[in-house]
């Protein structure tokens, strides 16, 4: 622990040849002073106990030779030299010179503060830590019981009498669940290796943004009707055929991740997103009717596990990384996230650069590369 952080440089003065009786009231009052003569060299300590042990006319007279601390000492040290000397009050030198004072009581009360501070971030940790496990728990759990519950189903059914829309409709439940799981797994994966520095490979390929912007509507508008929310996705897409030169499975997961978020505080069950070309950038946006995000959330939105609220015991579905992921991938890619709230609306803007971009004829539309 670094003593710097403890030195103090603003105390009470007092010149080595002012009388002790003019100085008597202010040294009680203050429990020392620091002796400076007139070229600002330090001359020592006074402490009430050195007038009774010298009872002269003047300070210096009366100072008593008191240890001395050095900016290399340790807090240990330092505790022990308060202890053997008996003092609440040290001068402090750098290499010979005086740099300022420490104070024991200080010290102890800053030291009480950050332990304090330690310990409510240790019970934060742990909280956010056991939310977290609580939360992969469950998250695990329901795609995996839902593949397992299907699997057991089919296997008592007669597969001669089953009738075609019955069989579309497992089909797609086993596929939800098992995407479900899978998309987890990858988002754990992810943060990991962002987390631990290590390279995430990027690809460069032809990203057809409608063909996305399909697949995500298909499969929310598919997934809220099987979990018994109707909510409508809708996106926005000027140009049939936009391509674009970028990393399509990372543009999905951010796009996923950012949908997702909206449809679970979505007042109205309704949810567009879309993108926007502006100069050498395409800023891909999506906006939901519902809550305005509180001032305090707003810094720490992108942190993991901060979105891990908890309401009445049950804790608010999802693992707490999306957006956390949304940051980090967007940085991958040379972009950034940022968000507007309101009482009545808010919009997500993730924003990418476009390189090496041409547009091209396909069949009378646009097509950028």
């Amino acid at each position: 622990m670094l003593l710097k952080n403890y030195i103090s440089k603003s105390y009470p003065t007092v010149h080595p040849f002012d009388g002790v009786h003019s100085i008597e009231e202010k040294l009680l009052k203050k429990n020392y002073l620091v002796v400076i003569d007139e070229d600002k060299e330090f001359q020592g300590i006074l402490v009430p106990g050195d007038l009774i042990i010298h009872p002269h006319k003047i300070v210096i007279d009366c100072l008593t030779k008191k240890e001395q601390l050095s900016t290399n000492d340790t807090i240990i040290s330092v505790f022990d030299k308060f202890n053997q000397h008996q003092c609440s009050v040290l001068p402090v030198f750098h290499e010979n010179k005086f740099v300022g004072i420490i104070e024991k009581d200080s010290i102890i009360d800053k030291l009480r503060t950050k332990i304090n501070e330690l310990y409510n971030k240790s019970v934060i940790s742990q909280n956010i830590k056991q939310s977290f496990l609580n939360n992969l728990s469950h998250e695990v759990r329901t795609p995996l019981s839902g593949l397992l519950g299907f699997i057991e189903i089919i296997s008592e059914l007669d597969i001669k009498n089953i009738k075609a829309e019955e069989a579309d409709q497992y089909n797609i439940m086993i596929k939800k669940s098992a995407d479900r799981f899978l998309l987890i797994m990858n988002d754990l994966i992810d943060l990991a290796l962002i987390n631990s520095g290590e390279d995430i490979k990027i690809e460069r390929e032809e990203v057809w943004i409608e063909g996305i912007f399909a697949d995500l509507k298909k499969y929310f508008e598919t997934a809220t009707t099987v979990s018994n929310r109707n909510v409508s996705v809708n996106y926005i897409n000027p140009y049939s055929s936009f391509v674009l030169l970028s990393d399509a499975g990372k543009i999905k997961q951010i796009l996923y991740h950012l949908i997702d978020n909206a449809i679970k505080f979505s007042n109205d069950n309704k949810v567009i997103f879309g993108y926007e070309i502006e100069n050498s950038n395409i800023m891909f946006f999506v906006t939901n009717n519902g809550p305005q995000i509180a001032e305090d959330k707003k810094e720490v939105i992108f942190d993991a596990f901060e979105k891990q609220n908890i309401h009445n015991n049950d804790l608010v579905k999802g693992l707490g990384i999306g957006l956390t992921l949304v940051k980090s991938l967007s940085e991958l890619l040379g972009g950034k996230v940022d968000f507007v709230t309101d009482e009545t609306n808010t919009t997500f803007f993730c924003t990418l650069p476009l390189e090496n971009k041409k547009t091209v004829s396909t069949g009378g539309s646009r097509r950028l590369t």
